[in-house]
């Protein structure tokens, strides 16, 4: 039996996501919808692109897709995860896309993928329908591609070919459920009164025939309404489709539709930045209904929030936006990634700052890229956004960072480094510490690494230090004091009876040394007790 995979995942992915919105354009729009054909036309499309001449199998599952070899396809926006579902509830556990593609083989695949599993079932499973209905380039439960090509001459011997596009658009065809739905409201009503009287029946029915339809009709009265720029009507119908995209309890069908419409809500411009506009306002939209607009709008929604942050006039505006964007969570990674690169300082700088709050690994590469952006301000933000992250890699990144050159850096990935407890980064700040400096001209510095070495808590650090608060000097004597009172109260956090004797020593002089060495013994035994 021969198996293919795919050349290009990220092709391959983007395909699928495009597959499975023209499943849910087809379920959710009536007859004669242009989003029906357009979404058609570009899974076909993005299908060709991913399949560049090759079959393509997949396995369906319950969670998603994964190649033949049981490696599984990520997919941060859950779109192939979904359409993945519908195929294995109608048990599809494979699938086969052939390389000579017909775009009527995909529109007949989505009709009867439309339908529900029991009438699949019903009428023989989904191999035995797609194959009634004369689909010759997309197999069902068939990876073997010598039996699919005898199955193909089988069902092209019998001359069937699925409807086309213009054909299916012209005839009578019409979801079932249509009959069952009387119209909420005459035609010439208006459509903000329409709208509210859709909202009740569709915050409870349950039916998933009649919540498609209902939530069509709201998508219409907001488009009409967006039409007239009127937009605050818009958001009661935007936070139902949001409260209902995440409740399992009203099914996959009615989860899979209200994301559907939030989708077609976040692809107007205007929406959206109305949706930004009103964020943290009286009469805005709730944070939760935000952020599910920023999910369905994906990257261009991301990409707009970015933008508006860029040219916000107030620190206020842009707290609410970089809060918005950190919650998104890995989905979002990808695509500030892509725009971390943004000439703007400002820009550049908040972005670091939400990878950072996302505390994803994928993003500490870009983020050591950043580390070298001539604008210390954006430096300075990716290393903060490094220590959050935390791991090996952006440890080692900020630990580089005091042996370059550029110590405008230093005090930020001193602090970062005690912040993150690196005991990794001891040896360089004792190094720091220890550095010979008659003068203290460095003693801001020095100071910053003995407070990380403190958070770090380290005792191996103690020797030394003691070494360095029983040293004597001649010149800059008030400079060294402060320096030797910072070292008492590293010692003090390090809690090392070895330091006892030297802070007993000290603590018999007089003056504020004496004091902090007082202190100090103190703590350390107040420790032991």
């Amino acid at each position: 039996m021969q198996v293919t995979t795919p050349s290009s995942p990220p092709a391959v992915l983007e395909a699928l996501g495009n597959v499975s919105r023209a499943l849910r354009a087809w379920q959710f729009y009536p007859k004669g919808h242009p989003s029906r054909k357009n979404s058609i036309l570009q899974a076909y499309l993005s299908l060709q692109r991913a399949l560049d001449g090759s079959d393509l199998s997949l396995v369906c599952g319950r969670g998603g897709f994964s190649l033949p070899n049981g490696e599984p396809l990520q997919d941060g926006m859950r779109m192939t995860a979904a359409l993945s579902f519908e195929l294995f509830a109608r048990r599809a556990q494979k699938i086969t896309f052939l390389r000579d593609l017909f775009q009527e083989d995909l529109l007949g695949f989505i009709r009867i993928v439309s339908a529900s599993p029991d009438a699949i079932q019903q009428a023989g499973g989904l191999a035995r329908v797609m194959g009634d209905h004369g689909i010759r380039t997309i197999w069902a439960n068939e990876f073997d591609l010598a039996a699919i090509r005898g199955k193909r001459r089988e069902v092209e011997s019998r001359g069937v070919v699925p409807p086309g596009l213009d054909e299916i658009e012209r005839g009578g065809w019409e979801h079932p459920a249509a009959q069952e739905l009387s119209p909420t409201a005459p035609e010439d009503a208006d459509p903000e009164q329409a709208l509210y009287a859709l909202l009740s029946r569709l915050s409870t029915t349950v039916d998933e025939d009649i919540y498609p339809m209902l939530a069509r009709q709201g998508i219409a009265c907001c488009e009409a309404l967006m039409a007239r720029r009127e937009l605050a009507p818009v958001l009661p119908l935007a936070e139902i489709l949001a409260q209902h995209m995440g409740d399992p309890g009203r099914g996959k069908k009615i989860m899979g539709v209200a994301r559907f419409g939030l989708e077609q809500l976040a692809a107007r411009e205007e929406f959206l930045e109305f949706v930004l506009e009103s964020l943290g306002t009286a009469n805005g939209i709730s944070p939760r209904g935000g952020l599910a607009v920023m999910v369905a709008g994906g990257e261009a929604a991301i990409q707009h929030a970015v933008e508006k942050m860029a040219l916000a006039d107030t620190p206020a505006v842009r707290k609410k936006l970089i809060q918005l964007l950190g919650r998104l969570g890995e989905s979002a990674v990808a695509p500030i990634l892509a725009m971390l690169n943004d000439k703007r300082w400002y820009v550049a700088r908040n972005l670091a700052a939400i990878l950072g709050d996302m505390g994803s690994r994928e993003a500490v590469p870009e983020l050591e890229k950043c580390l070298r952006n001539p604008d210390g301000r954006v430096a300075k933000e990716a290393i903060r956004s490094l220590a959050k992250i935390g791991g090996p890699q952006a440890e080692t990144a900020v630990i580089d960072i005091l042996r370059s050159a550029d110590s405008a850096l230093w005090p930020q990935a001193i602090a970062s480094l005690g912040g993150m407890k690196s005991r990794k980064a001891l040896a360089v700040l004792l190094q720091i510490v220890c550095a010979d400096d008659r003068f203290l001209q460095n003693l801001a510095l020095k100071c910053d690494a003995l407070a990380a070495i403190a958070m770090i808590g380290d005792q191996q650090a103690t020797p030394r230090l003691v070494r360095l608060l029983e040293s004597r000097h001649l010149f800059a004597r008030s400079r060294w004091t402060q320096f030797k009172i910072g070292i008492a109260g590293c010692l003090a956090k390090l809690d090392d009876s070895r330091a006892l004797p030297a802070l007993r020593k000290k603590a018999r002089g007089s003056g504020e040394l004496a004091r902090a060495c007082t202190e100090a013994l103190g703590a350390i035994e107040r420790a032991k007790e």
